[in-house]
């Protein structure tokens, strides 16, 4: 469900893009992007504080991953990793630039992180493909496609969205809001 900020419409690509993949990844706890800086953060939860060895593999499966990616696409990927602890979880934050996101790189994203973490991932509920058939996501996934490519082209938006309690939220940060 979509819970709109001071009960506005919103109505934009980048809305729609931000609860079309928090829908599609279940991995992923909250995506904040930052269209006017060109950048969007994805955030996954992990189950206690992963170790140093197990961070610096992931961080080495990444480059070498999105290396190969670049390789074969010919557009490169720019990320920044950081791992923040909370109590006895701990929030892993991706950070990339928007000009060259695509389906098959956050894909390859969500799937580095899972491979990476086994066991770590905190994910809202069951994959989707549980509740859609071929059909069903083939259908996500080219809107998803369709909203990088052109929703990001005159989007100036700045907008956080994450997943509660099987809910979707998303906030234009422009906007005066306040966080609890």
């Amino acid at each position: 469900m979509l819970q709109l900020h001071n009960k506005q419409k919103l109505d934009s690509a980048a809305g729609s893009l931000l609860v079309a993949l928090l829908m599609h990844y279940p991995e992923i706890m909250s995506i904040n992007l930052d269209e006017p800086q060109q950048q969007i953060l994805f955030n996954f939860l992990l189950a206690g504080k992963p170790a140093q060895e197990e961070l610096a593999s992931f961080k080495e499966l990444l480059q070498e991953s999105f290396a190969a990616y670049a390789e074969l696409s010919g557009e490169r990927v720019r990320y920044k990793v950081k791992i923040q602890p909370a109590g006895k979880l701990s929030i892993l934050g991706i950070k990339a630039g928007t000009k060259t996101l695509s389906p098959e790189g956050i894909s390859l994203l969500c799937g580095l992180v899972c491979r990476s973490f086994p066991g770590k991932v905190v994910s809202d509920g069951e994959k989707m493909d549980a509740f859609y058939d071929d059909e069903d996501l083939l259908y996500q996934e080219e809107t998803i496609a369709f909203l990088l490519k052109h929703g990001a082209e005159t989007s100036k938006e700045n907008l956080l969205a994450f997943r509660e309690a099987g809910k979707v939220f998303v906030y234009d940060k422009q906007e005066s809001c306040r966080y609890a």
